[in-house]
């Protein structure tokens, strides 16, 4: 079978969900739904005390009929997601209506097991199809004028999966003087941030974060990879550019980066999602994403839950990349000796005199 049909199949998959999730919900469905979800709060929530109190307002907003006239499966994952977040002020929560993912593996599974060794189709991983078709999430890799390295990073992508591109992107950028990583839009990921943090990192490891997962009752300690295979790339300016839409772990670089005096960060504050999820099912086609693991950063001793990171210079989205990219020729500029560099950096700095005018006075933290 052709990848494309392969790919349509799968497509199908979620054609035939849309389909069906049109049909009402009943009220004992949606019943049984609030319940289910109030138990796997219950037992997996970061915050036991939390997790009761989210419950107890849960019910009084069922009480008052708020979820009568909801009827479509979809639409009542979407308001118990915005109620959970208001409730608890965790962005991390969120309810999904996916039949396809509760009825239709359990069929394929069953088709794959009536057939023969040699009979089983190839399947795609459509997750690693996606990521790869975004190049996992580095969007641009470029050397400025000036030899300032720019990295767009849009996503963390899994590590077995993106380290070959990470490392390819350092690579390229390994001999400039100063870098830009772009985290605006960043939607988080994986501890594949831990990978590329670890290249600002000397080859000694030093814990870069400790987790706590209440459902397990377990303690998760992350330490910076003594081993990369790349330059590493320490002791030149690193800016780090965030924006209300920097999320979870792309916040979680920029804070680590931040308090290990390690980048300057600039743009806006950050959304304030820091707790480690999961995505479990609840047995009547939906499923819940529930926060389970706290952060503790090695310097703060806290995260950045509720509050986000706040940056060293407070811009708007759109201006934080001239006021990093001015920032640094600034600060190359004064670093060095050489007359023939020099002349070449007061250039570059004459070239964007006009975009640093224009720049509104920032807030510096």
């Amino acid at each position: 079978m052709s990848r494309f049909l392969q790919i349509a199949m799968a497509l199908s998959i979620f054609q035939s969900a849309f389909t069906y999730a049109q049909k009402p919900l009943s009220k004992n469905k949606k019943k049984e739904v609030i319940e289910s979800i109030k138990a796997t709060i219950d037992a997996n929530y970061v915050f036991l005390n939390e997790a009761k109190r989210i419950n107890t307002a849960l019910d009084s907003l069922n009480a008052t009929g708020k979820y009568i006239e909801v009827t479509d499966g979809q639409a009542f994952a979407e308001v118990l997601t915005h109620d959970l977040v208001l409730i608890s002020q965790d962005k991390h929560f969120k309810v999904q209506y996916r039949p396809d993912l509760s009825g239709s593996r359990k069929k394929r599974t069953e088709e794959n097991n009536d057939q023969g060794p040699g009979e089983q189709e190839e399947k795609i991983d459509l997750n690693l199809w996606y990521a790869q078709k975004a190049n996992f999430g580095f969007e641009k890799v470029e050397i400025l004028e000036g030899n300032i390295g720019y990295i767009k990073l849009t996503f963390f992508e899994p590590f077995q999966w993106v380290k070959p591109t990470m490392d390819a992107a350092m690579g390229f950028v390994a001999n400039t003087d100063a870098l830009i990583l772009d985290l605006r839009g960043n939607g988080g990921g994986y501890a594949s941030a831990t990978y590329l943090a670890s290249y600002f990192f000397d080859e000694q490891p030093v814990v870069w974060n400790t987790s706590y997962n209440r459902a397990t009752d377990e303690t998760e300690i992350e330490y910076t990879h003594g081993r990369i295979d790349g330059e590493r790339y320490v002791n030149k300016p690193l800016y780090i550019l965030v924006d209300e839409k920097s999320f979870s772990r792309a916040e979680g670089f920029a804070y680590g980066m931040k308090h290990f005096n390690r980048a300057t960060v600039i743009g806006q504050l950050t959304p304030g999602a820091a707790h480690g999820i999961n995505f479990l099912e609840m047995d009547h086609s939906f499923f819940i994403q529930v926060p389970v693991e706290r952060n503790i950063h090695p310097v703060t001793k806290k995260d950045w839950e509720g509050v986000g990171v706040i940056p060293h210079i407070r811009t708007s989205k759109e201006e934080s990349f001239n006021l990093a990219y001015t920032h640094a020729l600034d600060t190359l500029m004064g670093t060095k000796s050489d007359s023939a560099l020099g002349v070449h950096y007061d250039r570059l700095i004459q070239k964007y005199k006009q975009i640093k005018e224009k720049l509104k006075e920032p807030s510096v933290e």
